[in-house]
């Protein structure tokens, strides 16, 4: 009798432990049912505004119409090319210094521009003496060659030094400044009659290929005369 006893002490135990699987695998198969439910139910992707939004119309634009940017800037670049040539032509011409004696300031900023000679053109009498003066550091002035009268004497100033020349021959002078050429810093001299001015008009074009910003400026000077 004992021996029955003790036996029916573990019954309660396996009844608990097979009701404890029951349960679980009931939770197991709810959870399954959730989940496939939760995936059919579930929010498609979501769309944004933007993406709800269909356009309505369509601006056509002729193919000539249609402007790219290096059109845009060689349009930019002519228009100016043009205002510089427009303002050349329209700049007064250049009247005969009185006296014998004329003196041209060397700048770093003057009436015309930054660096520059100061008057940059000038049209003076046969036998005239230019009086060159450093009034500012780091200039000269300096003739170029086949940019004056055939046979007339050239000059070369030191820097930071006063030059004075006299000119004998008749016809245009063009001159510069070694240190600021590629800044156009030249100057302009018409002794008597401009008789070589075709001759200086040809040579311009190899002269501007030395400068990297007014480029015009030679031009405008030229139209002075």
């Amino acid at each position: 009798m004992a021996t029955k006893s003790k036996k029916s002490d573990y019954r309660p135990w396996i009844g608990l432990l097979i009701t404890s699987l029951f349960i679980t695998l009931i939770t197991v198969i709810f959870l399954q049912k959730t989940e496939d439910l939760v995936k059919k139910r579930s929010v498609k992707k979501f769309i944004s505004v933007d993406e709800r939004l269909e356009p309505f119309g369509s601006v056509n634009l002729p193919a000539d119409s249609v402007i790219s940017e290096d059109d845009q800037l060689v349009s930019t670049i002519e228009s100016e090319e043009k205002e510089n040539v427009t303002v050349a032509v329209n700049l007064p011409k250049i009247e005969l210094s009185t006296g014998s004696e004329h003196t041209i300031k060397m700048l770093n900023v003057g009436p015309s521009g930054t660096m520059v000679f100061d008057p940059a053109v000038i049209k003076v009498s046969i036998g005239d003496t230019i009086h060159f003066k450093s009034t500012d550091m780091a200039h000269n002035s300096v003739s170029i060659p086949n940019m004056t009268p055939s046979g007339a004497k050239g000059w070369t100033g030191l820097m930071n030094e006063d030059i004075s020349v006299t000119l004998e021959s008749e016809g245009i002078y063009v001159y510069q400044c070694d240190p600021h050429l590629m800044m156009a810093m030249v100057g302009v001299i018409q002794v008597g009659d401009a008789t070589n001015i075709n001759e200086i008009k040809q040579g311009t074009e190899n002269l501007k290929k030395n400068f990297i910003m007014n480029t015009e400026r030679l031009d405008s000077y030229l139209s002075q005369l």
